[in-house]
């Protein structure tokens, strides 16, 4: 028997767009998102606020992707890619990414 997830998959063309349902803001040293939907923060790092910085607008997985390989030139293509592909979806679960 096979189970079908609910969760969209997503590639280099899907445009992502940050939710409405969050608020975003940088305390202290630290990249902070609150969920208006469940009340719960999640802390980001460097990249990842990078990410939800350059997710204001609609882009696709790629646009992201080479804005950060031009930022962060230690960073390999594959593994920044990895990195994009696993924060955005975890992100989409949990509701403060829309598929644009």
């Amino acid at each position: 028997m096979s189970i079908t997830s609910n969760m969209p998959s997503i590639d280099l063309g899907t445009a992502v767009c940050a939710s409405a349902q969050q608020v975003f803001c940088n305390v202290a040293d630290e990249a902070v998102l609150l969920s208006m939907e469940d009340g719960v923060y999640y802390g980001l790092n460097d990249v990842a606020a990078s990410i939800w910085e350059l997710i204001q607008k609609p882009l696709t997985v790629l646009q992201i992707r080479d804005e950060l390989l031009a930022r962060y030139c230690e960073i390999g293509e594959e593994e920044c890619e990895r990195a994009v592909m696993g924060f955005l979806t975890e992100m989409i679960s949990l509701k403060l990414v829309d598929l644009a």
